[in-house]
């Protein structure tokens, strides 16, 4: 059975994708819930980064599953996907591939559930 709402952040986006090309492609995986893309607050300019939140841990396993290090949006790096510092909930999987990708690179914080 899903669990509830999950929350993912998406790194390496292409400078020009809108929530509506983003959300197109992730929901061949899920139903998306939100996208916001996160802007620059001086230009307004994308910064190449996304947090997409899915109705349940599944989808965001299987974006994950199909899309980290795997797509590539015409930049130099593919997608990084992993479950968001803060997500309502996280699967045991989920919770495994964010401490991986802590643990390679510090700048990637470590999934913290929100206590409901």
């Amino acid at each position: 059975m899903p669990q509830g709402e999950a929350k993912l952040f998406i790194g390496q986006l292409h400078f020009d994708a809108t929530e509506d090309d983003v959300k197109q492609l992730f929901e061949f995986y899920g139903e998306v819930r939100h996208v916001n893309i996160l802007r620059d607050k001086q230009t307004g300019r994308s910064t190449g980064s996304a947090f997409i939140t899915y109705s349940c841990t599944e989808e965001a396993d299987a974006a994950i599953l199909a899309l980290h290090n795997i797509y590539n949006m015409e930049r130099d790096k593919p997608l990084q996907v992993s479950y968001c510092e803060r997500t309502a909930t996280i699967s045991q999987f989920g919770y495994e591939h964010a401490e991986r990708l802590a643990q390679e690179n510090r700048a990637n914080p470590r999934p913290r559930p929100i206590l409901q």
